[in-house]
């Protein structure tokens, strides 16, 4: 079954931890984890960074940050718009934007850009 992404609350909504993710050359890339809805319509981030405990953002000075080398900015677009993180088994994670799904079909999530289009963690 697919879904489609265009209508309702976005691209997330039918993201859940865990389900596979391929990219737009169908290549596997791991699983989903650290799933964080987004706020399109906010100004900016505040209210939206995760406890340090929680994962991909940490308190830095009184600025929010994604990983250490992740650039704010990024951080900030991210939080914005929604993410997850995808486990890759010896490699390095990366960050998923929900705008960057292309759809989620039979419990697969299809992206629409290849790997080296996705952010990765340090």
């Amino acid at each position: 079954m697919t879904e489609n992404i265009s209508d309702g609350p976005g691209p997330l909504r039918h993201v859940h931890e865990g389900m596979p993710v391929l990219d737009a050359d169908g290549d596997d890339l791991g699983t989903v984890t650290e799933l964080k809805m987004g706020d399109a319509e906010a100004a900016t981030t505040a209210g939206q960074e995760l406890p340090e405990s929680e994962g991909l953002v940490r308190p830095f000075g009184h600025a929010a940050r994604l990983e250490p080398e992740l650039p704010e900015q990024a951080a900030a677009r991210l939080l914005r718009v929604g993410y997850f993180r995808v486990d890759r088994p010896m490699a390095r994670d990366v960050y998923v934007a929900a705008d960057q799904v292309d759809r989620v079909e039979d419990g697969t999530v299809h992206l629409a850009v290849p790997l080296d289009m996705l952010l990765q963690r340090q």
